[in-house]
C-alpha cells in the first residue's frame, strides 16, 4: 500500500511538472508570436514608403523619367517594387511560422534586398532619379525606430530557443515537435 502510494505520487509530480513545462514553453513560443506582430507592423512601413515614392515619381516628371537614360531610372524602380513585393510576401510566411528558420532566412534576405534596392534608388550616383528628401529621411527613421522591437524579438527566440534546450524540455519538445527559432539579423 505504501509503494503505490509513492508512486502515484510520483506519477502526480511528472504530470504536474510536464504540464508547467509545457505551459512555458507555449507562453515562449506566444511571446515569440506577439513581438513578432509588433515587428511586422513596423516592417509594413517600408512597403508604404515604397507606395509612396512610387507615387511621388510618377506624380512628378523628374522623378520616374528623365531625359537621360529613363529606362536606367525605370529599372531602380522595378527593383524597389520587386524588392518590396518578396519582403512582403516574406513577412506574410515569417507570420505564419515565426519560429521556421527558413521563413526568417527568406525575410533576413528579402529585407536586405530591399534595403540594398533602397540604396541604390537614392544613391547620389543616380542623379536621374528623384526620391522626395522627407522620405529617404522617414527611411532612416524607420531604419533606427525598428531596432528595440528587432531585438526584443530575437531575444525572444533566443529564450525560446534556450527553453527547449533544457534538458527536462527538451523531451517534451520532442514530443510537440517544437524546434529551435532562428533570430533575424
Amino acid at each position: 500500500m505504501v509503494e503505490a502510494w509513492w508512486f502515484w505520487a510520483l506519477v502526480a509530480v511528472l504530470v504536474f511538472w510536464a504540464v508547467g513545462a509545457y505551459q512555458r514553453l507555449v507562453g515562449l513560443r506566444t511571446q515569440v508570436i506577439k513581438q513578432f506582430a509588433v515587428l511586422e507592423e513596423l516592417m509594413l512601413r517600408y512597403q508604404s514608403l515604397v507606395q509612396e515614392a512610387t507615387t511621388a515619381a510618377v506624380t512628378s516628371p523628374s522623378g520616374w523619367h528623365t531625359s537621360v537614360a529613363p529606362e536606367l531610372g525605370a529599372s531602380h524602380w522595378t527593383r524597389l517594387q520587386v524588392a518590396a513585393n518578396l519582403s512582403a510576401m516574406a513577412m506574410a510566411r515569417m507570420q505564419e511560422h515565426p519560429l521556421d528558420p527558413s521563413s526568417a532566412v527568406a525575410l533576413v534576405a528579402t529585407s536586405r534586398d530591399l534595403q540594398d534596392a533602397w540604396e541604390a534608388l537614392t544613391h547620389p550616383d543616380v542623379y536621374y532619379v528623384s526620391v522626395p528628401t522627407e522620405l529617404t529621411q522617414h527611411w532612416r527613421e524607420l531604419g533606427i525606430a525598428i531596432q528595440p522591437d528587432l531585438q526584443r524579438f530575437n531575444q525572444a527566440v533566443r529564450l525560446y530557443n534556450d527553453a527547449i534546450a533544457m534538458f527536462p524540455a527538451v523531451l517534451l519538445a520532442r514530443v510537440f515537435k517544437y524546434k529551435a527559432g532562428r533570430v533575424l539579423e
